[in-house]
């Protein structure tokens, strides 16, 4: 199978690229900005490649024959969020409008987009448990809203197109060894207060996270892909959420975390407060998902290696 990966560079793209590598049935193509250092991550995790298959955005070609499409690109890391704010949204739709041209003259190639719980708009008080309509001011300008406006244009347009196989898969929280310990969420600031013995500051709220790793996030595609002609979107999860409080106290018990709760409003939010942020939409299942971590585990297992390098 001809697999492309559309924003290859990712945190998110290298943990699937990993696993897809592994079967000698399919060839990849890499589209990122830089070919140079992409190169260099192939070579540091001994993946096999030949220099045609790492690519720039317009170097894409009918020639290639691409059987599936897998976009990741997004900010990804909140501080890259809270920086693109003001271009998310025209980024986004610039490169899945690549896609979609494509599919346009290729209709049989699938498509996986990987979209973002945000999608669900300001309703986390509590977890969604179906699709429900959009609830949020698609002509707001405000930093905070940015990111999921970018997601929900981009599924409504998909929708739109039910003649193609494009299915839009919503994560909430991912945690793989390809995560950066630089980057600037909640369990990254976490590890790197660790690494550093510093204590880490956190406010006394409590919020539930739900973290999906490249395990399941790669079996979750093999199910949507196997369907023919499916459009659709569909919630990414894990085997269970996960309380900060408890996080917390594994980080503490595990690799020696120390930490103190504030007042204060601290770390950095840029897609908007989320107290319940995962999902009890299950239809998932419905495709044969069947989670094989839970949240707590893939925090164990990531932390002990991702504070090992």
């Amino acid at each position: 199978m001809n697999i492309a990966f559309f924003g290859a560079s990712s945190q998110i793209a290298k943990g699937l690229i990993k696993k897809f590598s592994r079967s000698h049935a399919n060839n990849l193509y890499f589209f990122v900005r830089d070919k140079e250092s992409f190169a260099a991550w192939l070579l540091e995790k001994k993946l096999n490649f030949r220099e045609d298959q790492i690519k720039l955005y317009d170097e894409l070609s009918d020639d290639l024959n691409i059987d599936l499409f897998i976009n990741c690109i997004g900010a990804g890391d909140p501080a890259k969020a809270a920086n693109m704010s003001s271009t998310i949204v025209s980024v986004t739709q610039q490169y899945d409008e690549q896609v979609l041209e494509y599919l346009a003259f290729n209709s049989a190639t699938k498509y996986i987009f990987l979209s973002s719980g945000a999608a669900y708009g300001n309703i986390f008080s509590s977890p969604p448990e179906q699709y429900l309509p959009i609830n949020l001011d698609m002509k707001s300008t405000k930093p905070s809203d940015m990111y999921a406006i970018s997601k929900i244009k981009a599924e409504l347009a998909h929708r739109a197109m039910p003649q193609y196989s494009i299915t839009d898969i919503r994560i909430f929280s991912y945690f793989d060894s390809e995560t950066s310990i630089d980057s600037r969420f909640f369990l990254t600031d976490a590890l790197r207060s660790i690494q550093e013995k510093k204590i880490f500051m956190t406010s006394n709220q409590n919020i539930v996270r739900d973290y999906i790793g490249s395990n399941d996030l790669y079996q979750l595609i093999l199910r949507l892909i196997s369907k023919d002609k499916l459009n659709a979107v569909v919630d990414a999860y894990s085997l269970a959420p996960i309380e900060k409080f408890s996080i917390l106290e594994i980080l503490k018990k595990n690799f020696n975390l120390k930490y103190q709760f504030t007042e204060d409003d601290v770390g950095l939010n840029a897609t908007g407060n989320k107290d319940h942020y995962f999902s009890k939409n299950y239809c998932a299942k419905y495709y044969g998902y069947q989670p094989s971590l839970s949240s707590a585990e893939i925090i164990f297992n990531v932390a002990k290696t991702l504070l090992s390098k």
